[in-house]
């Protein structure tokens, strides 16, 4: 008879151990969302990309996912164009455009019941493509750097699944070119950009 018992004690205790589990999965809180936009990004301060371009304004698509409370990783796809303001420093090349990938953990913030703020902290890879004026080909570059900013969210319906979103952010530039003169180095291999952008979210 104890020995019924117990096992169904057993029984018991697993089975509300595993309905306790399954209520409190942290993956029912899971959520995504996918987001197009439009960007402008200009460099900051003395450096070749300031020096060389007029703004450079892009398209994209990004994505993210809400793992645990309000953090959650994202990604970003950014086609870039530029028009070149001082050829005589970009050499015996077009235009460019550029491709530029963000990884990022961000942090969501609630102020009210329809708007947020997230902080963003993350990667990014750049791809810089112009063509040579004479058509013989294409001069490529890529390039690497930090990423942080913040995110204004603002729900447009009432069941949380369309928001816009003003996005801010500074790109770090690292592009590696060596050169002995430590300022030349400065000049042409590191910059800081920002951009800004708007996207049209849509949770699901």
């Amino acid at each position: 008879m104890k020995k019924i018992l117990l096992f169904s004690f057993s029984l018991i205790s697993i089975a509300t151990f595993s309905q306790r589990r399954k209520k409190y999965d942290w993956t029912e809180n899971v959520k995504y969302s996918i987001e197009p936009h439009v960007k402008v990004m200009t460099s900051l301060g003395n450096n070749f990309l300031k020096d060389t371009f007029d703004y450079f304004y892009g398209f994209g698509i990004g994505g993210s996912i809400n793992l645990y409370k309000d953090f959650g990783l994202g990604v970003e796809y950014t086609y870039f164009l530029a028009n070149i303001k001082r050829p005589e420093l970009f050499g015996y090349l077009g235009s460019p455009s550029m491709n530029n990938f963000d990884w990022y953990v961000f942090h969501q913030d609630k102020i009210t019941e329809d708007f947020f703020v997230e902080e963003i902290v993350g990667y990014s890879t750049y791809r810089m493509k112009s063509p040579y004026l004479d058509n013989s080909g294409n001069f490529s570059e890529g390039n690497g750097g930090l990423n942080l900013g913040a995110k204004a969210i603002y729900t447009i319906d009432d069941n949380g699944i369309q928001q816009i979103v003003l996005a801010t952010k500074l790109n770090f530039y690292n592009s590696k070119i060596g050169n002995q003169n430590p300022g030349i180095e400065k000049y042409y291999s590191k910059a800081t950009l920002l951009n800004i952008g708007i996207a049209y979210r849509i949770n699901f």
